[in-house]
């Protein structure tokens, strides 16, 4: 059997120089364009027989070994993406060297702004799937935008944890009650459209649910970074391992590299 590593390095893109490989290993040198690491380029190691895995050859050189707001993870390799693609092909070659480079690219924002680019990730852990079927649910009802906005912590009913709108499986309920939205009824004087009317009743309740599931995975996850020990790079402007520690990065001098 062809090696994962053995056809992403016959399906290498310009940007990457292959500079040694056996079955499961893959080193070369990745010089994205207009990113920080255009001119001497980013060592890599890619490792795997079918979903491969990437991180810096020496990690910590041009990157924090570990941080994860720029989704560096615990084990030193990169977090491009909520799943490993499996590689058994040409075109799922392309589609793994596709997601590497705008990793990189996000990466480039991240290292010169130190922000990561908001629409360019979901959350870690757990909480990336809840995020990615919140995400997608939605889209699907037209509340992407609302979604995004709350998402980013903007008040919202979406957020709001005194709202009743689902039992303990994400289930409506309170269908008497007027719709979390505020829409209202043009016909009759204004008055407020009940949840038990409302078309998308289900879909609503769901993602407030989703969010909730979201937002307390996402607790967890930081309560297991912060037992494993992991400490604050500093490259970021804003870090939940930073507010531990007390300070920001422009009390500190910080600056992004």
């Amino acid at each position: 059997m062809i090696s994962a590593t053995a056809i992403l390095a016959a399906n290498a893109p310009s940007w990457f120089e292959v500079e040694r490989q056996g079955h499961q290993k893959l080193i070369g040198v990745a010089k994205v364009p207009q990113t920080p690491w255009a001119g001497g380029g980013l060592r890599l190691s890619i490792g795997g027989v079918r979903s491969p895995h990437v991180g810096e050859e020496t990690p910590g050189t041009a990157l924090p070994a570990r941080c994860p707001e720029r989704h560096l993870q615990e084990d030193r390799t990169f977090c491009v993406g909520l799943r490993r693609l499996e590689v058994d092909g040409p075109d799922a070659a392309d589609r793994w060297w596709e997601q590497l480079r705008q990793w990189i690219r996000c990466q480039g924002v991240a290292e010169r702004t130190g922000v990561w680019p908001p629409n360019q990730a979901l959350d870690h852990g757990e909480a990336g799937v809840h995020h990615e079927r919140a995400l997608e649910l939605a889209r699907s009802i037209g509340l992407e935008e609302e979604y995004a906005a709350a998402w980013l912590g903007e008040p919202s009913w979406i957020t709001d944890s005194d709202l009743r709108i689902v039992d303990r499986r994400g289930g409506p309920i309170n269908g008497r009650a007027p719709c979390p939205r505020g829409c209202r009824r043009r016909a009759s004087r204004n008055a407020p459209i009940l949840r038990r009317k409302c078309a998308r009743r289900g879909e609503i309740a769901r993602l407030v649910w989703l969010e909730r599931l979201r937002r307390k995975s996402l607790d967890e996850y930081w309560r297991h970074v912060r037992a494993s020990g992991t400490k604050c790079c500093g490259t970021m402007l804003t870090c939940p391992l930073r507010d531990d520690q007390g300070g920001t990065r422009e009390e500190e001098g910080g600056s992004p590299h």
